[in-house]
């Protein structure tokens, strides 16, 4: 599934965007039906794990599609195609982006997004495009190193072994690159992906490498 971090700007921009794609639908069962779709039973279940900056480590939450469509037809809205969402959640102009796909070689995305990463104290994720092919990229060198204890020594096994199955259940019937895995927990890449395949990979990669280091923060 894809992730969204529950942060007010994310949320607010993806139900600006929502409102574009299903102009037929009412704003207060849009809003009751995206808290359906990131786990909530309403919004204000919702509202009070929504951080309002990132002076804290936001929750990160699963965006059940099939969940938004349900609550709208509930709440007495005619069936309606979500199928805007996946592309809403992995734009470039999401407020909390949790990875970054650009061009192979663009050096300044690259670096601007490294950057951005280390800010926010989050793993680096990013997907190089070519072609009709990808490459997924992570890699720690980002976050604090005290924040690295679940990608060192035998938890950093651990964590790559869970990697490489993730992976390997993505690309199942889904390879058209022949694609490979390379690396640790820590850092690493997998070449030859197909460009959805790779998001979808992004999504759960950061899942396993950012929710260690927020339920850190919380203990």
């Amino acid at each position: 599934m894809p992730m969204l971090l529950l942060t007010a700007a994310n949320c607010d921009y993806v139900k600006r965007k929502l409102r574009r794609a299903l102009p037929h639908v009412g704003s207060a069962h849009l809003t009751e039906a995206l808290a359906n779709a990131l786990g909530f039973r309403t919004h204000a279940a919702l509202r009070p794990h929504l951080t309002p900056s990132r002076s804290t480590r936001p929750q990160l939450a699963a965006v059940d599609i099939d969940r938004l469509g349900q609550r709208l037809l509930e709440l007495g809205e005619r069936m309606v195609a979500t199928d805007s969402l996946p592309g809403i959640l992995h734009s470039d102009d999401i407020p909390d982006r949790i990875w970054c796909a650009y061009r192979q070689g663009d050096r300044v995305a690259n670096n601007y997004w490294f950057r951005a990463c280390q800010d926010r104290n989050i793993p680096n994720i990013y997907i190089q495009e070519y072609g009709a092919l990808a490459d997924l990229h992570w890699d720690c060198w980002s976050i604090d190193p005290d924040d690295e204890a679940h990608v060192r020594d035998s938890r950093g096994d651990t964590l790559m072994r869970e990697l490489f199955r993730c992976y390997q259940g993505f690309v199942k019937g889904a390879d058209p690159g022949k694609s490979e895995f390379f690396g640790s927990g820590f850092v690493g890449s997998i070449e030859r992906l197909s460009p959805a395949v790779a998001r979808q990979i992004a999504d759960a990669y950061f899942w396993r490498l950012y929710t260690p280091m927020r339920q850190q923060a919380a203990a």
